[in-house]
């Protein structure tokens, strides 16, 4: 019993995520400085802040289940999608003290219209999306 338990904490640990990989499977951005000239850019209104912690397990369904999820992408066509570490300062200049938060920022003012924190499903996170969306001026 505790080799298998050992075994499956290896394997679980093996498929944690980090936050480079979720910047490379999101195509994300990983500065607020490139976020901000990518919404400038694409003329897009929003930033969604994903804040993870290497090795989360929530984050992981975070970034694979709900932010990889067709419909999810579709409402954030007007979006751009940024990763931080959860002890990074952008972390910590919005706030953010557990994993996985999500924050959207209205891309000109850099303030914070909705945030959440925890796993979401997808349709969940749907709600979160319109939800910044309707706070927009």
């Amino acid at each position: 019993m505790k080799i298998f338990l050992l075994l499956s904490l290896l394997t679980y640990a093996l498929f944690a995520i980090s936050v480079e990989e979720a910047v490379k499977t999101l195509a994300a951005q990983s500065t607020m400085e490139s976020a901000i000239q990518k919404a400038k850019k694409e003329k897009k209104p929003l930033i969604l802040l994903l804040v993870i912690k290497d090795g989360c397990h929530w984050c992981e369904k975070m970034v694979h289940e709900t932010l990889k999820d067709k419909h999810v992408l579709a409402a954030l066509d007007n979006t751009v999608t940024l990763v931080a570490d959860i002890n990074s300062p952008l972390a910590q200049k919005y706030k953010a003290e557990l994993t996985p938060s999500t924050l959207f920022i209205d891309a000109k003012t850099e303030k914070v219209l909705y945030e959440d924190v925890g796993y979401e499903k997808p349709g969940a996170f749907l709600i979160n999306i319109i939800s910044a969306g309707d706070k927009l001026e």
